[in-house]
């Protein structure tokens, strides 16, 4: 999908989509809540892209960044799950969201992921230490951004897990 930051046109494609393939009444109902949703969104990613751009804290504006990161992603999955619906899996034309197909992992795949899971796991331990040490380091950010790594990591456990679970290829 392209790097369009507004959505509108992809949106637009959408709509296409769902009168293309004939969708049906549910799917076009959950196609028109993400869309509704996604829009709601863009406009509280303008609102945190003008605190950034406005905040004279560097601090803050630090922070604000990742956020806006998060929300710009956050857009772009929507946008794939509703061109996904809108479409149909098979017949989307940008790709959107793959399905997943049980057991389709091989042996090798399904190890190595279990080998990353392992490895996040044992970096969970050490974010956790790392955070504990930097206690005594009052006004940094620093303590903020470990206990955002350590989310991280356990939504990268989370999508490891389900990797395995469903051993996908």
């Amino acid at each position: 999908m392209g790097e369009n930051t507004s959505g509108i046109e992809t949106f637009e494609s959408t709509t296409q989509g769902l009168r293309a393939t004939g969708a049906s009444a549910g799917e076009r109902a959950l196609v028109e809540w993400i869309t509704r949703h996604a829009k709601e969104e863009g406009a509280l990613l303008e609102r945190y892209e003008h605190v950034s751009g406005e905040s004279t804290s560097p601090a803050t504006r630090y922070l604000v960044d990742l956020i806006v990161e998060d929300e710009r992603r956050h857009h772009r999955v929507l946008t794939q799950i509703a061109h996904t619906i809108a479409w149909g899996s098979l017949n989307n034309p940008d790709g959107g969201v793959p399905r997943m197909i049980e057991g389709g992992g091989d042996g090798a795949l399904v190890e190595q992921t279990r080998k990353l899971l392992a490895t996040e796991k044992k970096d969970r331990a050490e974010l956790r230490r790392l955070r504990r040490r930097l206690r005594t380091y009052s006004g940094t950010i620093w303590p903020l951004l470990i206990d955002l790594m350590l989310l991280d990591t356990e939504k990268h456990m989370r999508i490891l897990r389900h990797v395995v679970k469903h051993r996908q290829g």
